[in-house]
């Protein structure tokens, strides 16, 4: 599995056999990443054009697509934390929390290796929070996604990674490939 994230709020996850784009603001028929899974945390978020065969996710609720499982979670203030299962790894997403999340909300997730955040000013998602649910799902990787680079820096200088080198993606290709422990990951733009 392969993590990118493509500028905006939009991240996408390639796996072997199907791919997911999460926040897409881009228009997704000439986006050369184009996935047939896509997902939007917020409803109030704008839209990209969907075509062809493509299965848009936007909401609580359990999915499985072309074996990508998905879970829905409600976060509250018609946000959705979504769990995926892609090639085997668990991935979370979670985006612009304005209330904390309920333990059964918390329980509901149960595990994660990746975590996916986009702190926001006026939004919880602190690198504190942030942690705290990174531990509670036993997360592996922690990925801030922000254009804001003065709520990227806070983030980063919160969690004493001032200065963190960007990388392209983050590609995980077996269990052994997750390090001890929870290791932050800043993503480059890439297109």
């Amino acid at each position: 599995m392969e993590i990118k994230y493509l500028g905006g709020k939009t991240v996408f996850l390639k796996g072997k056999k199907e791919s997911v784009l999460v926040n897409p603001d881009i228009e997704i028929g000439n986006n050369k990443n184009g996935a047939r899974i896509v997902l939007y945390t917020s409803e109030s978020q704008g839209r990209a054009d969907l075509e062809d065969n493509r299965v848009l996710i936007n909401g609580a609720g359990e999915y499985e697509v072309g074996g990508v499982e998905i879970n829905g979670i409600s976060g509250g203030d018609e946000n959705t934390v979504y769990r995926l299962i892609v090639d085997g790894f668990k991935v979370v997403v979670v985006e612009a929390l304005k209330q904390e999340l309920g333990d059964k909300s918390i329980e509901r997730i149960e595990e994660s290796d990746v975590l996916v955040v986009y702190p926001e000013n006026g939004t919880l998602l602190s690198y504190k929070m942030s942690k705290d649910l990174a531990k509670k799902w036993g997360a592996n990787y922690l990925i801030p996604i922000s254009t804001d680079s003065e709520v990227l820096n806070k983030f980063l200088d919160e969690a004493d990674n001032e200065g963190l080198e960007a990388t392209d993606f983050l590609k995980i290709e077996k269990a052994e490939d997750l390090p001890d422990g929870l290791e932050i990951k800043l993503l480059k733009v890439t297109k």
